[in-house]
C-alpha cells in the first residue's frame, strides 16, 4: 500500500537529526580511542624507557585533552552554523 508523502521538511529534519546524532556518537568513540591510543603509546614508551607508569598517564591525559578539544571545536562550529542558518531565515536541505 502506498503511503502519502510526508510534509516537506518534516522528514528532512528527522534525517538531519539522526545524521548529527551519529556524527556526535562517532566523536565520542574517537574521544575514547584517543585516550586509549595515547595511553597505549605511553605504556609502550614506558616499557622501553623503564619508567612505568609515567608516560602512560601523560599519554592518556594528552589523549583526553585532544579528544575534548576536538569535540569542543566541532560543537562550536555546529552552533555557529545553526545561528547563521537561523539568522538567514531558511535552512539548507
Amino acid at each position: 500500500m502506498d503511503r502519502p508523502p510526508a510534509e516537506h521538511g518534516r522528514g528532512d529534519d528527522a534525517a538531519r537529526s539522526y545524521g548529527q546524532g551519529y556524527a556526535y556518537f562517532a566523536m565520542a568513540l574517537a574521544f575514547a580511542v584517543a585516550i586509549v591510543a595515547f595511553g597505549a603509546a605511553g605504556w609502550a614508551l614506558d616499557g622501553w624507557l623503564h619508567t612505568r607508569p609515567l608516560f602512560a598517564v601523560v599519554g592518556a591525559f594528552f589523549g583526553g585533552v585532544t579528544g575534548f578539544l576536538r569535540i569542543y571545536y566541532r560543537v562550536k562550529a555546529d552552533t555557529e552554523d545553526r545561528k547563521r542558518e537561523a539568522g538567514s531565515g531558511k535552512r539548507e536541505t
